[in-house]
Parts: structure tokens; sequence; C-alpha cells
């Protein structure tokens, strides 16, 4: 594969201006002579294209004999007599396409990045410390020893990961642990544990608190209830409003005082780096009355960050009573989203706040004390020793209260307010053992498995959607939720004793959830789950379009099929756009427009407000909109933008549609000057940065277009400048480096029929002509049928490779 060599070349030419620049990794270079070596350096990193993956290999770890059969994707089939030896297989041929990933996705949750990456990464590995990772997975990992399953399955995917490293020398290495000179670590059980915290802390929703309380001190109460609504006009949620609850089985009672901002200390208070906000995802499951089979539909796309290799490995498992095939994450055992003979599941992200921060009050500098109640209490000091590449090593104290870390203090000071120190209380701290559930998910054979998968399940809060061969769909908001008053959360709590704590938790049979609806379907795209009515407090950053899209077409559709199915996944048109275009142009005066300006106008008049790669009005569009967003905010807020939470696009049409003066808080600032002024303003501002730009790049697939990047950021490792459609508020989610990082449709027929495919390639090896096969089917729209194998049919056409696996 020469195009391969060379790019692995520029590669490496790369990696080595970027050391020698010292932007990322230390001074110590690899070793190049090994490194170029054509005997073992990266070279051998360069798969033929017609590489033959068929063979026998002795695994000494196995009891008995098992196969896997590759497909032409080279998706692993894995077949096992024994569910032993099917997770040891799994961890083993896991690593060996996608080893240096696994290791690179824990050392970031556990904080260890500087030991490869040296002292630019020291500030996030301290983040991790102090956001008491490895505290939260020794905590899972105590709680999945005491089951004698989980254990079995982690400790045999373990010795599976640690079967292939042990067959590794230095030419074998993935190319990555070449170019930045180290090796893999062996594997353990907890390090399956962290990548499941590690996909808990991305996918924690609204962790705002901080940043509201700087709100708070800027509005009045009034003021910030109107912009920060949780209940915002025109829901669409996954419950359907009007739906009765039964009276809460517990409630939360606020403590008697003053508010509880009036006490968490001075304003301006730093707030952490976070993931995407529009980490999330689209499911939804159709029962067999609307779809052209009989059959039940179920369909699922998960929003999340693309990189390569892929966040996904697909993958199937079989062993006597089990056969599922879907996506596994790499590290960690079993299929998270798929579908088996009897069921199909996928999840999106629920988006609820789960996380709080507590003002703490410490002794002195030595933070060994802390106030509580009407005394000190003992803080427990954990000392973090970080190894950094190429320098001594860093010590960092963290202080554990009974919230939690400190994540803020002194020591890990914040810009605007180095004296805060405040504590974090995360549902993820708690013990915990998500892999039961995914273990009983790929094994149910119905809705009561289903139901006793998810009693496992506790963070993070996601969205359950089912479907299955008896002609039942569901959908189930599953999480540990906490039990809170109205507000609490919202702000920064007082930490000087348990008044403003968590009361307890949300009966787990009241969360939000609906079975065999009348309508002949379920959805969710990170929406509120509930209308107002819900008889438990919660607050979350939600989405709306998206769910009021997927659920308008799907009360529209009838004899559905899975062609239907993968029209809706990739559909692009702009319901924010529907609803906020026809309003901008109503309050726009055209008679003073220059004859460029007016070419524009036409554009966007005539744009059927779908976000075609190749149209010009979404990118005019999303220019004018941002334009208009960012003056009425930095009028309203001028100071304080970069510390509270900017309210979000429905929010802001809302208060403009309802007052066109645009005189919705008070006092009205005079950069304020009612919307007509105002929107001619940003539309003259908007067409100018179009004019600039030039009809070419004003094409939506360049104006947004997509990145994959390898997780190096390597350019030669990447796929830039995609030509792609779609965006936020869009069901087909698809930014410039975030979207679909997984499209499936199920239809539970007999046989199952399903079809799906992710960004990327089964290998995570840069030089395989399987490391990103599937990305230009993916920019169009293509899907992959999925080949649900039996493993007594060894003649099957779909089969590419065999390998037989023996002791």
């Amino acid at each position: 594969m020469i195009h391969r060599i060379q790019a692995v070349l520029a590669g490496l030419v790369t990696l080595s201006l970027v050391i020698l620049l010292g932007r990322w990794w230390s001074n110590s270079l690899p070793p190049l002579g090994r490194l170029f070596s054509p005997q073992e350096g990266f070279w051998q990193n360069a798969d033929p294209v017609d590489l033959n993956f068929s063979g026998r290999v002795s695994l000494p770890g196995l009891s008995d004999s098992a196969f896997v059969w590759f497909d032409d994707r080279l998706v692993p089939h894995l077949f096992a007599t024994n569910e032993k030896d099917l997770y040891f297989l799994e961890g083993y041929v896991t690593a060996e396409f996608r080893l240096w990933q696994m290791e690179l996705q824990v050392r970031a949750a556990a904080g260890r990045v500087s030991e490869i990456l040296g002292p630019a990464a020291l500030n996030f590995d301290r983040l991790q410390r102090r956001k008491g990772m490895v505290t939260a997975a020794e905590a899972a990992l105590e709680e999945l020893d005491q089951d004698s399953l989980s254990k079995m399955v982690t400790d045999a995917y373990t010795a599976g990961v640690n079967a292939w490293i042990g067959s590794l020398d230095y030419r074998k290495l993935p190319l990555e642990y070449k170019l930045l000179g180290y090796r893999p670590e062996p594997w353990s059980p907890l390090k399956c544990a962290l990548l499941t915290k590690y996909m808990s802390d991305m996918l924690t929703g609204d962790v705002n608190s901080i940043e509201n309380t700087n709100a708070l001190r800027i509005l009045s109460s009034q003021d910030f209830w109107k912009i920060y609504p949780d209940f915002p006009a025109g829901l669409d949620p996954i419950v359907p409003e009007g739906t009765r609850f039964d009276p809460p089985r517990a409630i939360a009672k606020a403590p008697p005082g003053p508010a509880p901002i009036a006490q968490a200390g001075p304003a301006g208070i730093y707030f952490e780096d976070r993931h995407d906000p529009d980490n999330g995802s689209n499911n939804w499951a159709v029962d067999g009355r609307k779809t052209r089979s009989g059959a039940p539909i179920l369909c699922n796309d998960p929003h999340l960050d693309l990189n390569l290799p892929s966040l996904w490995y697909e993958i199937q498992l079989s062993c006597g009573n089990m056969n599922v095939y879907g996506v596994s994450l790499p590290g960690a055992p079993g299929v998270i989203i798929g579908f088996n003979d009897s069921i199909a599941f996928g999840e999106t992200n629920a988006e609820r706040d789960v996380k709080d921060y507590f003002a703490i009050r410490f002794r002195d500098a030595s933070r060994r004390q802390y106030r509580w109640k009407n005394g000190w209490k003992q803080t427990e000091l954990r000392a973090e020793k970080i190894r950094i590449r190429g320098q001594q090593s860093f010590t960092d104290t963290v202080a554990y209260t009974v919230f939690g870390p400190v994540t803020y203090d002194p020591g890990f000071p914040s810009p605007a307010s180095p004296g805060q120190s405040l504590a974090s209380h995360w549902v993820g701290m708690d013990p915990s053992d998500e892999g039961k559930c995914i273990y009983l998910l790929d094994h149910a054979t119905g809705y009561p498995g289903f139901l006793e998968a998810l009693s496992y399940f506790q963070s993070p809060g996601q969205n359950f959607a089912y479907a299955d061969k008896a002609g039942h769909i569901a959908i189930w908001e599953q999480g540990k939720f906490p039990l809170l008053w109205r507000g609490q959360g919202k702000f920064v709590m007082p930490g000087q004793d348990s008044s403003w704590d968590w009361q307890g938790y949300i009966p787990y049979g009241e969360n939000p959830h609906v079975v065999n609806p009348a309508d002949g379907f379920v959805s969710s795209a990170n929406q509120q789950p509930t209308d107002s009515t819900y008889p438990y407090y919660y607050s979350g950053d939600f989405k709306g379009y998206r769910g009021g899209r997927i659920n308008q077409v799907l009360r529209s559709l009838h004899n559905i099929t899975i062609d239907d199915m993968e029209k809706l996944q990739t559909d692009v048109y702009n319901s924010f756009a529907a609803a906020s275009l026809p309003f901008l142009l109503s309050h726009l005066q055209t008679g003073g427009l220059e004859a460029g300006e007016k070419i524009w106008l036409d554009s966007l008049r005539g744009w059927d407000l779908f976000n075609e790669p190749y149209e010009t009005g979404p990118s005019l569009f999303q220019l004018w909109w941002d334009s208009l967003y960012a003056d009425l905010w930095s009028g309203y807020l001028p100071q304080a933008a970069s510390r509270v939470p900017l309210p979000d696009d429905r929010i802001s049409l809302g208060l403009m549609q309802a007052d066109s003066g645009l005189h919705f808080l008070s006092p009205i600032p005079p950069r304020i000057r009612g919307l007509r002024a105002m929107d001619q303003d940003a539309f003259h501002k908007a067409m100018a940065a179009a004019t600039r730009a030039g009809d070419r790049r004003l094409q939506w697939g360049i104006f947004q277009g997509t990145n994959i990047m390898h997780l190096t950021k390597l350019a030669a490792f990447s796929y830039e400048g995609l030509y792609t459609g779609g965006g936020e508020h869009i069901v087909n989610a698809t930014k410039r480096t975030h979207g679909p990082s997984w499209r499936m449709i199920v239809q539970m027929s007999d046989p199952v029929r399903a079809v799906g495919i992710f960004p990327g390639g089964e290998n995570g090896n840069p030089g395989s002509r399987f490391y990103g096969n599937m990305i230009r089917d993916w920019v169009a729209g293509r899907y992959y049928p999925l080949h649900f194998m039996k493993g007594n049919h060894p003649d099957d056409p779909d089969i590419q490779y065999r390998v037989q696996y023996y002791r």
C-alpha cells in the first residue's frame, strides 16, 4: 500500500516537527533507527491490500476451541462453546485491532496522558484526578467483583487483551506506539471500569451550576428563569404531553432559610472545560402496525466526537443461548447498542443534571479540615503522583469531602476566583455495575429481561429504546437520578452541612417511560423526557428541534420500511431555520440593500430549508443568525458572556418573537435597539462575511464540512474536508468534528434484518485498507447489511476470512 506508507512517512515528518516545536510531545524523540527499520519499524504497519486474515492461532488461555469469521468489512463474528472463552476472545480480537486506542482512552480517564505527551497535558491530568475518576472506577470494580458473573466476564476479557499484548514484539506494535516511543501496559479489570467512567463523565449532562451561579448574580430571579427555563414552550417530550403520572413515592424538601445562591461564594467562579454540548443521539422504534413487514423496527444513531480509530468496534458474539450483534466500546466487554435473536436496543443521552458543586470552607491552607455543621470535619487527602514525560513527576493533593472530591481550590486555581473551593457530587462516583446491564441486554429474550437489565444501569443516564419479535416497543429513561426540590442543583450549593445535599434518588420504576403507545412509535433525541406535570424535579441541557422533526415524520409515515428509516436518519431538514428564517425575513428592510446583498437575499428566499452540502442557503442563514445572536447577548451580557451559560437558540428565538422591542430583561442596555434595527445590522454583517467567503466556500459542505481526525491529530492519519450535510438542530446532526458515530436500523422480523455504518473502519491501523474504508459511504448516507451469522452455517457466502483458535 504505497499511498498509506507515504501517509505514514508524512505523519512521521509532521510528528517530528511537533516534537521539535514542543507543542505536545517531550524532547525525547523515539529511537529513529529502529523506527525506520524495514524489518521492524513503521514499514511493518503498512498492510498489503490483499492481506489474508485467515489462519490458525494457538491461545493457551482458551478452555476449548473457538473460531472467528470476518466479513468483507473485517467485522469479527465470534463463536465459542462457553462464555468465558467468548469474552476472552472478544478481548483478544478487540486488542488486535484497537489496542492503542483502548490504552489512550483509559490513560485519559485516569489522568495519565502526561506520561506519554509531556507537560502540555498536565492540567488535563490534574482535572481528571480531581474529578475522582480512578476513585469512581475503583468503587465500580469493587461492586463488580461482588457479582460472580460480572467478574467472570471482565476477568476473561482482560485475560484476552493481555494475551494479545503478550504476543507483541516491536515489529507488531501499533504504529502510534512506535511514533510516540512507548509500549503498552498490561490490561486490568480496573481499566475496563475506567473506560465506563470515562464515557459516563463525557455524557454527564448539564453541568452548569457554576455558570448559573454567576448568571444569578447579574440577573434577577425572574429574568434568570425567563432565559433559562426548565420547560420552554413548544415541547415534544419523550413521554407525550398530557400523560398522567402517579403521585410521587418520595418528595424532596427544601431547607428553610435564604436562597443558597446567597451563600455560594464570590462571583466569577471558574468553570471547567467540557465535552461537546451536542453529545447526544437519536433513537426510535415503530411497532408492526406502522411497518410494511408487520415487524417492529428500531433505529439508533449516537452523536459523539468523530475520531479515528472510531469510538465503536462492530462485532458479533455467539455462544450457547446468546447470539448478539452490534457495537462495543473497545476496552469493555459486550455489545452496547445492537440486537440478538429476540430483541433490539439502542440508547440516547438523557442530558439530565446528575453532578452538583458545593462551596467548601477550609479551616486553613492545609485543607485538612472543612466547615461542617457546627464544627470542623476531617478531609481525606489523597496524593496524586502524575508522571510527566521528560520532566520530574508532579504531586497534586486532592481533598475528599462528604460530597466527593474538591475539584477546584487554591491549588488548582481559577484565574477569575483563585480562592474558591468547590467539591463535586456526581452520581458516577457511586458504586455501580453497568457491565451487568450490558450482559443482560445481550442475553435478553423479551421485555422482562430488558427491564431486569436496566435495573443495573446507573450512569450516565440514558434513554433505552426497545423492540422485540413479539411486537412490543418501549423506551425507558434509565439512570440514578437525584431526588431534588425545584432549582436544587441548578446553582452552587452551600457545603457547610447536609441541608443542601441530595435527599435520595427517584425510584427506578418512576423514571419516565412509554410502553406500546397508541401512536405506534417511541422516540428520543435528547429533549425533555416529560412535560412539567412529572412529579419529580429535574433539569438538564435538552434539545428540541431534532425530536420534533423525528416525531413529525413518524406520525406521518405508514407501511414503513428500512429504506424509510435510512432517509429519516440522514434527513437534513433544518427545523430551526424553518422556525426562525421567516421571522428574520419579516423584520428585514430590503429597500436599502446593496446589489450583492439582494443576490444573497434571493438565495435565502429560494432555499428549501434542507442543509444539503451543495446549498449556500444554510451558510447564509447561519451567518445571519449567529450575527444577530451574538449582538443580542453581548448587549445584555457584555462582561459575563464568558462566565455564564448563553441561552440556547430555541429560547432566544422565542424571546424575540414575544417582544420585538427586545425588552425582555432589565435594565435595557443601550446596545439593544429593537429587533428591526438589530436584524438589519446582523444581515449586513452576515452578507459582508458571505461576500468575503465567495460562492464556493459558502457551499454548506465546505462552509461547515467535517473532519474526522486521528486521536493524535496528525493530518496524514485523518480524513479532512468531508463534504457533508446536516448540522445542529437537524436529525442528521453531522457537524465539523461531531456527529452520528454509528447508524443502525434493525427490523425484528424472522430472520432479523439490519443495516448500519460508522465513519471509520474496524482496523485501528492507519496502514490498513480497513482503517477508514466506510467513511465515504457514511458521508453519502449509505448503509451496509449487518451479517447476523449462525455458527452452524460455515458455508455462509458473507464469510471472507476464517480464524481457528485452539488451546
